[in-house]
């Protein structure tokens, strides 16, 4: 999966999925929520698909932000 994809897109990526929110990721990462927003709007654009959708209970992951996350959590410990 796209390797030249910079750490900080996915390291917010990993953010949302774990606060279930853009605010939230944004607090746990230390970082603005403009930012994690921009983080998460661009990996999309790179990878052509759509990682989470809204909901009234936050921002739900897609089939593809799952799969992703194996990759993500990988970069993470790495």
């Amino acid at each position: 999966m796209a390797s030249t994809i910079g750490w900080e897109l996915y390291r917010s990526f990993l953010g949302v999925l774990k606060e279930g929110s853009l605010s939230g990721a944004a607090r746990q990462l230390g970082i603005t929520q403009p930012t994690v927003g921009r983080h998460i709007a661009a990996l999309e654009a790179e990878l052509g698909v759509v990682l989470f959708t809204r909901s009234p209970a936050g921002l739900l992951p897609t089939a593809v932000a799952h799969t992703l996350r194996a990759h993500a959590e990988t970069m993470e410990r790495t």
